[in-house]
């Protein structure tokens, strides 16, 4: 069931209408069983798994919170990873590894015939063995208490608004919410249903739009000049940013409307002062999951300079892997360490060139921005060949005629919708980072509020893009 489709919306208003009519003893209940149906409307078979990994999470930490000895305690922890990371490993990686080292083998002449497995990607995987891990994780670490309710932990992985692509929650911050006896609230309910619609108008008015004109170029690589490549990699920037920031704004909202706060997952990432920064305010529920469960295991910043530096590479290189089976992933999250390691030696060994300090934030932003934009080829190409074609392709024949030429017609309407999204998206980013979100919701500007509302609803009936498919974090 996506977010961008009617079926949600019925359901999620059946669901928000039920909530507040039950008492309070039967809610927990009524959002597990719907929880179930919104996973199982993707996919009935596979929340056979998600029963399967949570069982043993389940009695593992039960263990965890009783047993003293160092080897046992590991064993268990231990169990818990082999069962969450070994589902991930088969559905997502296993085929990407074995084609990768059958591709070695007969490069080195030795014949080798790679077993593979006939699998689809369960829904949602990455992003709920994540949440288990760090659960279990921070109940070896006694961090948090191992949950004696099974359906309490089972609805803390099932929770149907951040259940297929985020943000990804942590146990002691969601599952207290639990038992919360929340009212309906018309000033939370009214600023969650705006972030919904505000999710919705970036999905179905600006990442699909831009997704029309960046499909046309990135999957015909080679056909093109280089200011299309161009102007194709900067939609594809603000494509993924609006289509996996509008699903964290409807499952916040979401939730928000129902009583419950999911982590913050963006922060106005191209406003970025730098690319730690940028990582700061991009997808941060994962960004502090990496933090947490493996930068500081590692030993984080403590062993000196150029060990930290290590550890952040390692990271950023899981982070590449995480994302997908691919070589172009894997070498995104290269691109993302490489970038990381000069700008942190950068900081340490050159010192500020005299700039103004009042410029010094916009300076670093104008520097930050196409450095990110740049590692999103690798992200989007459909081949490590098509990602060093477009590298290659877009700074030749930057002919402005060219380009007219060749955007000629259906081309061209895209990128006017395109421009006109991203302006009003940044204008939108502007205002909030300047401060002045909050004074929307001054009781004076009410009338500008409905406005808003009105407009941007008709402008998604009008105008948005009904079958642009599912969101693109999807996938991973």
């Amino acid at each position: 069931m996506k977010f961008n489709s009617f079926d949600y919306l019925f359901f999620f208003a059946a669901v928000m209408a039920v909530f507040f009519a039950l008492p309070f003893r039967l809610r927990r209940p009524w959002l597990l069983g719907a929880s179930l149906f919104f996973y199982m409307y993707w996919s009935p078979i596979f929340v056979l798994l998600i029963f399967y990994s949570t069982t043993i999470d389940y009695f593992v930490t039960l263990r965890l919170a009783h047993v003293r000895g160092v080897a046992a305690r590991r064993g268990l922890l231990t169990l818990s990873y082999a069962t969450n990371f070994g589902a991930l490993f088969v559905f997502k990686y296993y085929n990407f590894f074995m084609g990768s080292w059958g591709a070695v083998m007969q490069r080195l002449g030795v014949p080798f015939h790679a077993p593979l497995l006939n699998v689809i990607l369960p829904v949602g995987i990455s992003f709920y063995t994540f949440e288990a891990i760090s659960y279990t994780t921070d109940v070896y670490h006694r961090r948090y208490p191992a949950e004696r309710s099974y359906p309490r932990l089972l609805l803390f992985i099932l929770f149907f608004p951040k259940l297929i692509a985020g943000p990804i929650e942590r146990a002691w911050h969601l599952i207290p919410q639990f038992e919360r006896r929340s009212v309906f609230e018309y000033a939370r309910v009214r600023e969650g249903l705006a972030k919904i619609l505000w999710g919705l108008t970036k999905k179905l008015l600006v990442a699909d739009r831009l997704g029309i004109y960046v499909d046309a170029i990135y999957n015909h690589v080679g056909r093109h000049t280089g200011g299309s490549y161009l102007v194709a990699t900067l939609f594809f920037a603000f494509q993924i940013y609006c289509d996996f920031s509008a699903y964290s704004d409807i499952a916040i909202g979401s939730s928000q409307v129902m009583g419950f706060e999911l982590l913050r997952n963006f922060k106005r990432p191209y406003f970025a002062t730098s690319i730690g920064d940028f990582w700061r305010r991009w997808h941060i529920s994962l960004s502090t999951w990496f933090r947490d469960y493996v930068y500081i295991p590692l030993g984080g910043n403590r062993h000196g300079f150029w060990r930290m530096n290590q550890n952040l590479f390692t990271v950023f290189l899981v982070s590449g892997i995480w994302h997908g089976a691919r070589w172009t992933f894997v070498l995104w999250g290269l691109y993302h360490g490489v970038a990381l390691l000069i700008e942190t030696i950068w900081k340490r060994f050159v010192p500020a060139l005299g700039v103004p300090a009042a410029l010094r934030p916009w300076g670093q932003r104008v520097l930050t921005f196409p450095v990110a934009c740049l590692s999103w080829v690798l992200f989007r190409a459909n081949s490590v060949h098509d990602a060093g074609a477009v590298y290659a392709g877009m700074f030749r024949d930057l002919s402005v005629q060219r380009f007219l030429a060749e955007n000629a017609g259906g081309n061209f309407r895209q990128l006017a919708y395109g421009a006109i999204g991203i302006v009003m998206v940044l204008a939108v980013e502007l205002a909030t980072e300047c401060g002045l979100y909050g004074q929307l919701w001054r009781p004076a500007l009410k009338p500008v509020r409905w406005l808003a509302y009105a407009g941007l609803a008709t402008l998604i009936v009008a105008i948005g893009v009904f079958d642009g498919g599912q969101f693109i974090y999807f996938q991973f």
